[in-house]
């Protein structure tokens, strides 16, 4: 090959010969260790000599193979994303109630495994599925990703994700804690429906009902879970028909709010676990002629755009979701650079945001 000459991927329609870092080498006259070290901007390279490569390789049209590069480096720069579902029935995270949740995650880790030049795999597979069939504990021994991340849904035994502790394989747990060995970053939903609690008290409210979420879900579990211990500490009896089980969807947050309103004592409030039951809650008390937030006050969580959108607009808490995906992203590829050993686990405080469909007890 010539100076001046330029291969090219396609000629015409007909393939023809890839330029290699062969190529380049017999170019510029150095060895192939060279051109590898001075492509990837080694110090170990002259900078005259390291120049005169990379314009080689520019001249010639030579691009790195990804796959050779990476297996050179020693890893993949491919970070792994499992979902754990939940039940089909209560859980199909294609929902638009669970899309609007996972989205602002998605984005968070998506937008800052970019910026470091990661790439990430995503797969969702069911709790079931890990356990039986050792999808993860399988994926981590095989070692083609550099990282994982696991954001689950439901409380079970996840000791099948002891061997990323046991290979120190990078592993961060998004969305609940799984045991103190392993690094996590949440939402600190107990502590999300305290905070709505102590503000119905405050407005007057006494007789609070709570629409939770399926009994098995990690987030439903912590909100119904702040929301008794706020009561307890605040002297207030709880009853037990004040509290029902929902699936996250519009229609039942309606269905179990008729419910609560064919009581002989129905509540002055009521606390939904999300904010598409709490906008079901809203059109099932409109539908019966009870006023919001003249009669009975209702608060959803998550703060999804359609909290402005129904009337009267919803008052909900706010949770950092995208600010938790990017920080689970820094924290798998800090546990890459430095190693496993170091564990940490965030728990996001949650913010709630005042609007229309709450008032004084009356």
């Amino acid at each position: 090959m010539t100076q001046g000459e330029k291969v090219s991927d396609t000629n015409n329609g007909r393939r023809v010969k890839r330029v290699t870092i062969e190529d380049v080498a017999r170019y510029v006259g150095v060895s192939k260790a060279t051109v590898s070290l001075a492509l990837n901007r080694s110090p170990l390279v002259a900078r005259d000599t390291r120049e005169r490569v990379i314009d080689a390789a520019e001249h010639l049209g030579y691009k790195a193979n990804y796959f050779a590069k990476r297996l050179s480096m020693g890893r993949s720069e491919m970070i792994g994303l499992f979902i754990l579902r939940g039940e089909e029935h209560f859980c199909n995270w294609t929902l638009p109630s669970s899309w609007m949740f996972y989205n602002p995650i998605l984005k968070g880790i998506t937008s800052y495994l970019s910026e470091q030049n990661y790439r990430f795999q995503l797969e969702t597979i069911t709790f079931e599925q890990c356990v039986t069939s050792s999808i993860i504990a399988d994926v981590i021994k095989e070692s083609s990703l550099d990282g994982m991340l696991v954001l689950i849904q439901d409380e079970g035994d996840y000791g099948f994700l002891d061997i990323a502790k046991e290979m120190d394989f990078p592993l961060v747990i998004m969305n609940g804690l799984v045991n103190d060995e392993i690094s996590t970053v949440k939402i600190d939903n107990e502590l999300g429906a305290r905070r709505v609690v102590e503000y119905l008290w405050k407005l007057g409210h006494r007789r609070i009902a709570h629409i939770s979420g399926p009994r098995r879900d990690l987030n439903a579990l912590e909100r119904c879970s702040g929301f008794v211990s706020a009561l307890n500490e605040l002297k207030v009896e709880i009853d037990p028909a004040y509290v029902r089980y929902g699936d996250w969807q519009i229609a039942s947050g309606k269905r179990l709010c008729k419910e609560l309103f064919e009581l002989d004592q129905p509540p002055t409030a009521v606390f939904c676990s999300n904010d598409h039951m709490g906008i079901g809650a809203i059109q099932m008390l409109q539908e019966m002629k009870i006023r919001v937030p003249h009669d009975v006050s209702v608060v959803g969580f998550d703060n999804t755009e359609m909290c402005t959108v129904v009337s009267p607009r919803l008052t909900t808490v706010e949770q950092a979701l995208e600010e938790m995906g990017m920080m689970a992203a820094q924290e798998v590829l800090r546990q890459i650079s430095e190693g496993t050993t170091l564990v940490h686990q965030t728990n996001l405080e949650p913010k709630l945001i005042l609007r229309d469909s709450c008032g004084p007890c009356r």
